[in-house]
């Protein structure tokens, strides 16, 4: 019933009034004219032969039945928990559980959350004082308690955290506070003493992605294989279908028969993958929480580059750069070399622009140029190269082993240039930076034996991999994540900015959901895949309750709400009031 004073004040004002009128009508009512007449002699002589005496205090009964009646109509049109908030007044706590295991869908086709919003409702409703709604998230609830009416929108603002709780709210306690927990029992926090915990828990199934990850082979480096991680906590064996989507209409998938508690680890090949945002579901039917079923990652551009070849005329080199998996080779001769061309890489042979490029570029047998460091000296016959060990760029090379007829050498190395090649007459393969990241080498192809091993393609495309610009992927469970990126700006996987904070070189958000994040700033980027990665987190079984078990109540609910209760007292005392002085029952 909705209250219809909602001033203390008025309330206590509007009592005052019922009560006066009260006394005003059984001061104003006309007196009984007593007259004594012989019959009436008689009469009160037998009375005070036998000892009963006339009973002026009935009239003080009646005073006292109308006050109370009076007092038990007005009660339900106030508020009356907020007359007395001080010392004796019942105080209320309401604590949701926010976990992402709320979001388990029920038989109803609503959710566990729905159900203790609904609970949290009835609890404030019938309140009989003042009310403070907290949740376990620690992101929603009221500033401190408030009247019934008031505490219902602060439940509306609430919502399931998506991500692990760390710690339950500390409520105020006291001999006047009552504290109750709506929860599932799935969270091992640990409820305040003497709360009383209402169930909202309810078996259901659910089957999820727990891990997806995107790899190359070692044996075979055109080989990519995505590596999808899914586990079943439904209580039964469940039929499991995964799909992997793409961009570019890219889609596989595979079926499995998972059984209760298990883990699988699926395999698909994306070798025909060009890359981009990569998409793992889990599909099962009954599934009660769908938010669970999707993974993200990033897969490497890389294999589906433009490279740009200028050259004056290298065909083991065009060749070479063909047999990459997954690009797209343009030749052009020097003369029609053009900076603004529409490509991801430049590979100059024999040739260098006197303005370095916007864009990567992979140098063989640079020409001087203002950007680039000069070779001091040309040499042959060069042999007992010297790799720089465990740098990427010369992986799976036996440098020592080629053998080079002609090159050009740096003897003198400036800074910001990492020398990662030498032989004892200078440096032959360097790496730097001008408007963009580049490599140089100081032999063409054909003037060694590096075309001659089957590591030159790997070269290659570690070279290309050298100097086209990536943004760090790293993989992170849901929750908070800190990304090692300083004062950057964080979007989501729709292209939407997520609050973020900052602390130090560190970016600090919230990924309630799984989705791939950019964090960039411009200092650097890295791309963050949030997902669940432990089969604990997708648990919504695991409870501490039972099916529909209410774990602790002390006090006996009342059949009725406490207006309900107030007018059927009323109700009673009327009919008391009506025996007595109508029908002239005897007390």
């Amino acid at each position: 019933m909705p209250f219809l004073i909602a001033s203390p004040a008025l309330g206590l004002a509007l009592l005052a009034a019922v009560l006066a009128l009260i006394l005003a009508i059984h001061r104003l009512r006309p007196r009984a004219v007593h007259k004594v007449v012989p019959s009436l002699l008689l009469w009160q002589a037998a009375a005070r032969a036998v000892g009963q005496r006339a009973a002026p205090w009935t009239r003080w009964v009646a005073v006292a039945l109308s006050l109370a009646i009076g007092t038990l109509l007005v009660l339900p049109l106030t508020r009356v928990e907020l007359q007395g908030v001080g010392d004796g007044t019942r105080r209320t706590v309401i604590v949701v559980d926010a976990g992402p295991s709320m979001a388990s869908r029920t038989r109803d086709g609503q959710t566990r959350w729905l159900h203790a919003l609904a609970t949290a409702r009835a609890l404030v409703r019938a309140a009989p004082g003042p009310v403070l709604v907290m949740d376990t998230s620690g992101r929603g609830g009221g500033g401190g308690f408030v009247a019934p009416a008031d505490a219902l929108p602060a439940l509306d603002r609430l919502g399931i955290a998506g991500a692990a709780q760390t710690a339950v709210p500390m409520p105020p306690g006291g001999a006047n506070t009552e504290i109750h927990v709506v929860s599932d029992g799935v969270s091992s926090l640990e409820w305040p003493q003497g709360a009383i915990v209402h169930s909202v828990f309810e078996r259901a199934d659910n089957v999820g992605v727990i891990g997806l990850t995107a790899r190359s082979q070692p044996t075979d480096g055109a080989r990519i294989e995505a590596l999808v991680q899914i586990v079943n906590v439904s209580p039964g064996p469940k039929s499991v279908r995964v799909a992997l989507r793409g961009e570019d209409d890219f889609s596989l998938t595979q079926s499995f028969r998972m059984a209760a508690g298990e883990r699988i680890d699926a395999t698909f090949d994306i070798s025909a993958f060009a890359g981009g945002v990569l998409a793992a579901a889990a599909r099962t039917d009954g599934d009660a929480v769908p938010g669970d079923d999707i993974a993200y990652t990033a897969v490497e551009r890389g294999r589906g580059r433009h490279i740009t070849l200028v050259t004056a005329g290298n065909a083991m080199l065009a060749d070479a750069l063909r047999a990459l998996p997954h690009v797209r080779v343009e030749v052009v001769p020097p003369a029609r070399y053009r900076e603004d061309v529409r490509t991801d890489v430049f590979v100059f042979d024999d040739f260098t622009p006197p303005r370095p490029p916007p864009l990567g570029v992979l140098l063989f047998r640079p020409h001087p140029a203002a950007w680039l460091p000069a070779p001091e000296r040309e040499t042959s016959r060069l042999q007992t190269l010297r790799a720089e060990p465990d740098h990427p760029l010369v992986a799976a090379v036996r440098w020592d082993g080629l053998a080079v007829t002609r090159s050009l050498v740096w003897t003198r190395t400036p800074p910001g240039v990492r020398v990662v090649v030498r032989a004892e007459e200078g440096a032959l393969v360097m790496t730097g930076a001008a408007q963009a990241r580049w490599v140089a080498v100081g032999f063409r192809p054909g003037d060694s034996n590096l075309p001659l091993q089957g590591a030159f393609p790997v070269f290659l495309a570690s070279a290309i991999d050298a100097v086209v610009p990536r943004e760090e992927l790293i993989t992170r469970p849901l929750g908070l994540v800190r990304a090692p990126v300083a004062s950057g700006e964080v979007r989501n996987g729709q292209g939407e900015t997520v609050p973020s904070r900052h602390v130090g070189v560190e970016t600090l958000f919230q990924a309630d959901r799984a989705d791939l994040f950019t964090v960039r700033s411009s200092n650097g980027s890295v791309r963050v895949a949030a997902m669940p990665l432990e089969p604990a987190s997708l648990e919504i079984n695991r409870t501490r309750f039972g099916e529909g078990e209410a774990v602790r109540d002390d006090g006996a609910a009342l059949p009725l709400e406490r207006w309900a209760v107030i007018a059927v007292c009323a109700v009673l005392l009327l009919c008391l009031d009506w025996a007595v002085f109508a029908r002239r029952l005897a007390l």
